[in-house]
């Protein structure tokens, strides 16, 4: 499976299992500060997520960069601690007319990679039978619209409100230092809006997507299009070659 290169009115979502390929060879395309923190997650699951999310990016990036996996520079400063845990940048794009944005999901056994030239992005995904359904967590509205659901279906609405709002936070680079409670967005029934939230951004200039992540959980897209009319597409990465060689495809995006 080849990684197409992307034009910059298009957005992509990449999903990825973290099952059946060996974590060492995910993990030869990993930087030096990625593999550090890989080898302090002392749980399998954990470790197994992080390394294949950071393979994905770096494949799909590579690809519209034009190299190879191993030499994308990711920087994931953290704005508030300094940590190497912050929102993915990609520096190899920063002095681009555009530059590549980038998410990064994963929740169970599913990794997400969402990547756009023209637009900030934000993707999130949440397996529906570990989601609390939580007062706290909704504005009145969205609990409104949780509670006329039948017991069996909350769950999975409860999913639907929080990857749209954790989506669109991730957009905007504020991620949950803002209180979901303080985000409304439509209700679990309703195509995917973003109401009201309490930064400068207005509700109108967010677009949400609805993902397909597979059974078992839901997904989210929120793309800052500024104007522009962008085009979001999804595909899954099982078939990609899971090697630290050139990237699939030549040069940087369009």
């Amino acid at each position: 499976m080849s990684i197409p290169v992307l034009r910059r009115s298009e957005c992509h979502v990449w999903w990825a299992d973290t099952g059946p390929q060996p974590v060492g060879e995910l993990a030869a395309v990993l930087g030096a500060v990625e593999a550090e923190r890989a080898a302090r997650l002392h749980r399998e699951e954990d470790r197994r997520r992080f390394v294949t999310a950071c393979w994905l990016l770096r494949t799909v990036v590579g690809a519209q960069l034009g190299v190879a996996a191993a030499a994308v520079r990711v920087h994931r400063r953290c704005p508030d601690c300094g940590g190497p845990h912050g929102r993915p940048r990609i520096l190899d794009a920063e002095e681009a007319a555009d530059r590549l944005h980038v998410s990064v999901s994963h929740a169970g056994d599913r990794v997400a990679v969402a990547v756009c030239p023209s637009a900030p992005v934000g993707v999130d995904v949440e397996p529906v039978a570990s989601a609390p359904v939580t007062r706290a967590a909704t504005s009145p509205a969205e609990w409104a619209a949780l509670r006329v659901l039948p017991p069996y279906g909350r769950r999975a609405g409860f999913a639907r409100l929080w990857v749209r709002k954790e989506a669109a936070l991730k957009a905007t680079g504020h991620g949950l230092r803002i209180p979901p409670d303080r985000v409304t967005v439509s209700g679990p029934l309703e195509p995917p809006a973003l109401v009201d939230w309490p930064i400068e951004v207005s509700p109108a200039e967010v677009e949400l997507h609805t993902l397909d992540p597979g059974d078992g959980y839901v997904g989210a897209l929120a793309v800052l299009p500024g104007g522009r009319a962008i085009t979001v597409s999804e595909s899954d990465a099982t078939d990609l070659h899971r090697t630290a060689g050139p990237a699939p495809v030549g040069r940087g995006a369009r």
